[in-house]
């Protein structure tokens, strides 16, 4: 029996942050390589006082991504990260935020995945991290 990842989905309750940061799920590719994309809604309070969405909740987003494809792709495993790295490369404005998450290695017992977070179709951070199953 094969894992049913819509199903999963389907009955998933979303983790409260994932939640706040206006996540949702928008594709999930097993072919080829397990893919993601899921996309958030920056909220007003995530503003820096220039007006863009403060780092830490940039990051926050990046690690939400990757930490629901880990269990996605682990079939429902629970995942925690273990280290991550951000590069930021331009402001990200109050508006819609595309995150997409592919592996780099999938292990049994660490996976190293990378997620890349755009903004009208430009990239505005990076992030590469090492999940383990809990």
């Amino acid at each position: 029996m094969s894992f049913d990842v819509q199903a999963f989905l389907g009955q998933m309750q979303a983790p409260p942050i994932h939640t706040f940061l206006g996540g949702k799920v928008e594709q999930v590719e097993r072919e080829n390589g397990w893919k993601a994309r899921i996309s958030y809604q920056p909220r007003a309070e995530f503003a820096n006082p220039m007006g863009h969405v403060q780092g830490g909740m940039l990051c926050s987003m990046l690690d939400d991504a990757m930490g629901l494809f880990a269990i996605i792709a682990q079939e429902g495993v629970p995942a925690a990260t273990v280290t991550m790295n951000v590069s930021f490369l331009r402001p990200c404005n109050i508006a819609p935020v595309k995150v997409e998450v592919c592996f780099v290695r999938q292990g049994r017992r660490i996976s190293n995945i990378e997620s890349v977070a755009y903004q009208n179709g430009k990239e505005v951070a990076k992030a590469s991290a090492v999940f383990t199953p809990v």
